[in-house]
């Protein structure tokens, strides 16, 4: 037996005597897989980038639903088996045997809001040679939507990770969120493949762009590379069975599992037994605290403490304020900036119809006009992506400023309670990590449509015009009226992307203020819990207290074996 195996066997133990149902079940979960030598490949990325499908792309069946609302506050661990089975785990450590195609009963926002039947995780057993091969697929919940619990999922399992498929795509590239995620996952991960998805929907030149893009970000937040990127379509790959970029992925996990998948499922079960090791020993350490002061001392430091929160209440008010006050931007300074691009897009455009129209000539009068428009929404879908990711790029570098603001805030108020906490009781308390917003940020469908007037007397003139002035005047025309359009077209679509980012700004101001104030409420909601249960055991009694003491001193000394017991193999 391995080490791994009896560490996380003596920690089941301990959870078990705690009556901690669900963390008993994650290292029975554990213990599973290593003993199958399997090893976590979680597919992570911004909602609705085609992370499920893709998945489904792999094994070669549509068996996760990637037709719903966003995935709820849970994973879904996709692993081998002899035949198609399904299982939902649920945060009270409880298993329910389900259908397959019940999954999106428990794991889509629309079937489970918020997450209200209370999922820890969802696995599906299914065939396949992919997953044969100790490959275990990770549907996470996407960053970049409006539920704020997903992207904390998907954070809380970043240890567990051995490979990332991060799934981007080009329409827009990488998000900042994104980026935050990569961050995170890339000290702990073997491997990161990424993965520009949906390639079939945007030109050619829009995917180099968004390749150039997203490799020139990733290398200056990764110190170099990235070393694996393809561009697919998890779609067509359903749809058609074969895509190069999924067959090129498929190939490389083949490759990743026949070459270290026994080693990376060693150095999964470490991570995962050092994690549960550490919130274990957190416990213990926290039950004892309360349990060392006498009964009536610790009710006066209970009072202490919950005085000391009334007063920091009060401050949370003037610091939500300071937050709001430094989330501001120069709208007239952009405002500015739009209308600088516009006035330089339209000659942009003009010049590029008047230059093509000339070699367009010999296509005879009436493919004149069709081809003017042609060129126009060509060289206007490119400036209006080339406006977006100038206008994402502003956007994300004011989001960073109001996340470190609001972090700052935040600390100055835990801080506050930290020093409550440690006089009252000696307990630590955890700094407040920014959020990672959970506001989609996407573009939607930029919109080129030519409007049409019925019984338009111009338009009902334009043929005869046409027939009847000199092929340069014919031109002329042409390229005027395609010059009007693609003007209209990018007053659209700025307009469209300038509202859509606008209401995003006001979404991450009420977020954070929502993150402040949760992150305020958790930590003393932490601090009051840690005291409760070694309350109870000082009202049981002196008998009780070292008994209590005596228990919780044993199990102490099982984690920190069990956790001595895991070598660092990464």
């Amino acid at each position: 037996m391995h080490a791994e195996e009896q560490a996380l066997e003596a920690l089941r133990l301990v959870a078990e005597e705690r009556h901690q149902a669900g963390i008993a079940a994650e290292v029975r979960d554990v213990l599973s897989t290593l003993v199958a030598r399997r090893f976590n490949v979680a597919v992570i990325g911004q909602f609705k980038r085609g992370k499920s499908t893709l998945i489904n792309a792999l094994i070669g069946r549509e068996l996760l639903p990637a037709d719903v609302a966003p995935i709820t506050s849970a994973i879904t661990i996709v692993e081998h088996g002899a035949g198609d089975r399904a299982f939902v785990r649920f945060s009270d450590g409880r298993q329910e045997t389900i259908r397959c195609d019940e999954l999106r009963l428990f794991v889509s926002e629309e079937e489970n809001p918020a997450n209200r039947k209370g999922v820890r995780a969802a696995r599906l057993e299914v065939p396949s040679p992919l997953l044969e091969t100790g490959v275990r697929l990770v549907d996470t919940p996407g960053v970049g939507s409006v539920f704020a619990a997903n992207s904390e999922v998907t954070r809380a399992f970043v240890p567990r990770l051995d490979v990332a498929i991060v799934v981007l795509g080009s329409d827009p590239p990488i998000t900042g969120e994104e980026l935050a995620l990569v961050r995170t996952a890339a000290p702990d991960v073997a491997r990161l493949l990424f993965v520009l998805n949906k390639a079939d929907l945007v030109p050619a030149a829009t995917r180099v762009k968004a390749e150039a893009f997203s490799r020139r970000v990733l290398g200056e937040a990764l110190g170099g590379g990235p070393d694996w990127l393809v561009h697919a379509s998890a779609l067509g790959a359903l749809n058609d069975g074969r895509d190069e970029g999924v067959d090129a992925l498929r190939h490389e996990l083949f490759e990743l599992a026949r070459g270290s998948g026994s080693e990376l499922a060693l150095a999964s079960a470490g991570r995962a037994l050092r994690d549960i090791a550490a919130r274990l020993a957190q416990q213990l350490d926290l039950e004892q605290a309360a349990l060392t002061a006498p009964l009536a001392d610790l009710d006066r430091r209970i009072s202490a403490f919950r005085g000391a929160m009334r007063d920091v209440d009060d401050l949370a008010i003037a610091a939500l304020e300071r937050a709001r006050t430094g989330r501001s931007y120069d709208a007239q300074k952009w405002h500015t900036q739009r209308a600088e691009f516009l006035d330089r897009a339209r000659r942009q455009i003009r010049s590029a119809i008047e230059g093509e129209l000339e070699s367009a000539a010999r296509l005879g009068r009436p493919r004149l006009r069709a081809a003017a428009r042609d060129i126009a929404l060509a060289a206007t879908r490119s400036l209006v992506v080339e406006w977006y990711q100038h206008a994402r790029v502003e956007f994300a570098r004011l989001r960073e400023g109001w996340l470190a603001g609001a972090s700052e805030e935040a600390n100055r108020l835990i801080g506050r309670v930290a020093a409550a906490a440690a006089s009252a009781f000696g307990t630590p308390v955890a700094r407040f990590e920014p959020p990672a917003l959970e506001i989609e940020t996407s573009p939607g469908a930029f919109e080129f449509s030519e409007p049409v007037l019925f019984l338009d007397p111009a338009a009902i003139a334009v043929p005869v015009a046409d027939a009847i002035l000199p092929l340069h005047a014919v031109a002329r025309r042409a390229a005027a009226r395609a010059a009007r359009l693609a003007g209209d077209w990018l007053e659209h679509n700025l307009n469209e992307t300038d509202q859509r980012l606008t209401g995003w700004v006001d979404a991450l101001s009420r977020c954070l203020d929502a993150a402040i104030k949760s992150r305020l409420d958790a930590v003393r909601q932490e601090v009051l819990d840690a005291v409760a249960a070694g309350r109870q055991s000082r009202i049981a009694g002196e008998s009780a207290i070292q008994q209590k003491l005596s228990e919780l001193q044993r199990q102490r000394d099982a984690v920190a074996r069990a956790a001595a017991l895991a070598p660092r193999r990464e």
